[in-house]
């Protein structure tokens, strides 16, 4: 019961409400950094993970949603197209409304390698989320 309400609409509606405003304000407000991380790409890393969060969120939203219905396929299907199309804007505003943020390709690419990591981590459980998504509805 307890997991049914957790992938619940208003709750994975919510967190990817939430979620969303988190990568838009971090992709384009003047971020301070108050210390320096000594690992050479570490903010493709920080886009690599961010994006894999919000496909992922996405996918749930898509998969358990009860309103929205959407099968197994189409639910990465969705949560990655618009993941990359978000993470590709989110570029494109950086150039054209920011003057202290510059847009970097790496990142688009960096992005795009947190949702096929989690699309292959989604393949390989898909079996037990379509059980999860089963028993889940049929709890009701």
């Amino acid at each position: 019961m307890v997991i049914k309400k957790l992938l619940g609409h208003k709750v994975l509606l919510a967190l990817l409400i939430l979620y969303t405003i988190i990568i838009t304000w971090a992709s384009l407000a003047r971020l301070i950094i108050p210390f320096k991380v000594g690992v050479q790409g570490s903010d493709k890393i920080g886009h690599c993970v961010a994006y894999f969060i919000f496909t992922l969120l996405w996918f749930l939203f898509f998969f358990f949603s009860e309103i929205k219905n959407k099968n197994f396929k189409q639910s990465l299907l969705s949560s990655s197209v618009i993941c990359f199309f978000f993470g590709a804007l989110m570029e494109l505003l950086q150039m054209f409304l920011t003057n202290y943020r510059s847009p970097d390709w790496y990142d688009v690419i960096a992005n795009t390698s947190g949702i096929v990591f989690v699309v292959m981590l989604l393949k390989g459980f898909e079996r037990k989320l379509l059980v999860l998504k089963h028993k889940i509805h049929t709890l009701s």
